[in-house]
């Protein structure tokens, strides 16, 4: 098949969206499909990568114009390039990919993964203390209501939708009223010989400049309000009230301000020299970074299926997150890891105790979880589920 993802960043990964596109590209690829990505950057260029078409195409401006002047470039790049080889499949990927960025009669057909939903963003996003809201999401926030108008316009267009968790099904239908029949729920996956257990955890540490005696919480994501950080943050004093030698890393970059403010409190909070702002991890590194852990923590306010958590199952450590999202349809509490309510500092507290005072149930979890994804997530399982919704939708046209 001749595929072509439209999506708004690619490589180096900086999101769950790149990360989706980026693995699953590379997938499709290795099972013999000829595979195009168009992407948005700061200026036209065409490249191959790992035998993967990839078209950078321009956009820029702020949290909003980007995506518009990316989506009329792309439009335009896809109508070249469909020219010199017809498309059978455009998987094009929401929320950040407004509908005019794919034109009509491009492919035979047209899937749209949905990452999350505008009108999702802006109900949990409301609730927030406006004061630790970044620009990108003050401004979906303000254009909102016409965000969601191309978005819908992409939905309806499309012949199928691939939701990543059962609980974005449920925004489809309940807040856009989108059909159950066109959604199909495919689950993000994660490359397990990249992410997977290794043995030599002292020296990984060292690598990352830790302390090799002390036990390392690790934390990864974008320096978000959404992504709680706050919580993990509060959560620290009164685990080193019983356990001095732990580490707690935060990779991720944000707004500089945001990052500003967290250091603050940590400051506040007399935790500083218990805490380690990493900073953007090279994806080469990531999952030395996760193998080097003892703990993985998302203390999220607001997530749908996060890569991260997967990576860090896959690699076999213990994980702690909350009850947003789709995260419970695969974290199961007491099994794989802890589910927490979001928001409350204490219950992070106590299940990062459970997991230091008993270093064999964070074992037993963290083995399950490798087990989980090996399973149900490794994305060539995964990528299947996609080729054979790719051939259910050309058989009819």
């Amino acid at each position: 098949m001749n595929v072509c993802f439209v999506t708004p960043e690619y490589f180096p990964i900086s999101g769950g969206t790149g990360a989706y596109v980026y693995y699953l590209s590379h997938s499709l690829q290795k099972m013999g499909h000829n595979v195009h990505v168009v992407a948005r950057d700061t200026q036209d260029s065409d490249t191959t990568y790992n035998g993967i078409h990839v078209h950078y195409v321009k956009g820029v401006g702020n949290a909003l114009t980007r995506y518009w002047r990316f989506a009329r470039s792309a439009s335009k790049r896809i109508k070249e390039l469909n020219k010199q080889s017809a498309f059978d499949i455009i998987h094009a990927n929401l929320p950040l990919v407004p509908s005019f960025a794919i034109p009509k009669g491009a492919s035979r057909a047209v899937v749209c993964a949905v990452h999350s939903t505008w009108k999702g963003e802006a109900i949990v996003t409301k609730n927030d203390n406006p004061k630790e809201l970044n620009p990108n999401e003050k401004s979906m926030l303000r254009y909102n209501f016409v965000l969601r108008i191309f978005e819908k316009r992409l939905m309806n267009r499309s012949d199928a939708l691939i939701a990543v968790s059962k609980y974005t099904v449920n925004e489809l239908t309940d807040l856009y009223g989108i059909s159950k029949n066109k959604v199909h729920v495919i689950y993000n996956g994660v490359d397990i010989e990249r992410f997977k257990p290794r043995p030599n955890k002292t020296e990984l540490k060292k690598e990352f400049g830790l302390d090799p005696q002390k036990k390392v919480v690790l934390f990864v994501g974008r320096l978000y309000h959404r992504k709680g950080l706050e919580t993990l943050l509060q959560s620290v004093p009164p685990v080193l009230k019983e356990f001095s030698d732990v580490k707690f890393v935060i990779s991720g970059t944000g707004f500089k301000q945001k990052e500003e403010n967290l250091k603050n409190l940590a400051k506040e909070l007399n935790i500083e020299d218990h805490v380690e702002f990493l900073g953007y991890v090279p994806d080469d590194k990531l999952p030395l970074l996760y193998s080097a852990s003892d703990i993985f923590v998302l203390p999220a306010i607001y997530e749908n299926f996060p890569f991260a958590i997967l990576e860090a199952q896959s690699t076999g450590i213990p994980v702690i997150s909350t009850k947003v999202g789709g995260i419970a349809e695969f974290l199961v509490d007491n099994e794989n890891g802890f589910v927490i309510s979001p928001g409350d500092p204490e219950q992070l507290t106590a299940k990062v105790l459970a997991l230091l005072k008993n270093p064999d149930r964070a074992k037993e979890m963290g083995a399950r979880g490798r087990q989980l994804i090996e399973e149900q997530l490794d994305w060539r399982l995964i990528t299947q589920q996609v080729i054979d919704l790719y051939h259910e939708l050309l058989k009819t046209r």
